[in-house]
């Protein structure tokens, strides 16, 4: 049974290192951030389609997003951005899980993790 919960935390370790869902916390400086985030109001526009979730089980899938109360608890740090030009990345935000994830797939070094 031990070497199973090993394995089974090896493949989330795996899962979440590969940048599928994110853990972020919002910083208040644009020099705090990692990635600078727009949001679209059309689908077209994105980058990435998010759907937020809410319990860090949850968070096993390009898209899947969840805001953290740390700095560091988070994978990524953010800031949302006003305008559309100061960002690396424009998302859009979905209603249903199955919805989320990449439309440019040119931008997923963004979100990977250290």
């Amino acid at each position: 049974m031990n070497r199973c919960w090993y394995l089974i935390v090896v493949v989330l370790l795996f899962l979440t290192k590969n940048g599928l869902g994110q853990k972020f916390y919002e910083v208040s400086t644009l020099d705090s951030a990692k990635v600078k985030v727009y949001a679209v109001d059309l689908l077209e526009q994105a980058d990435l389609l998010v759907y937020f979730v809410y319990e860090a089980k949850d968070v096993t899938k390009v898209g899947y997003w969840m805001e953290v109360p740390t700095a560091k608890e988070a994978q990524v740090l953010i800031i949302f951005v006003d305008e559309e030009k100061q960002a690396d990345l424009k998302i859009y935000l979905v209603d249903a899980p199955e919805q989320a994830g990449w439309r440019n797939e040119s931008k997923k070094d963004l979100l990977k993790l250290e």
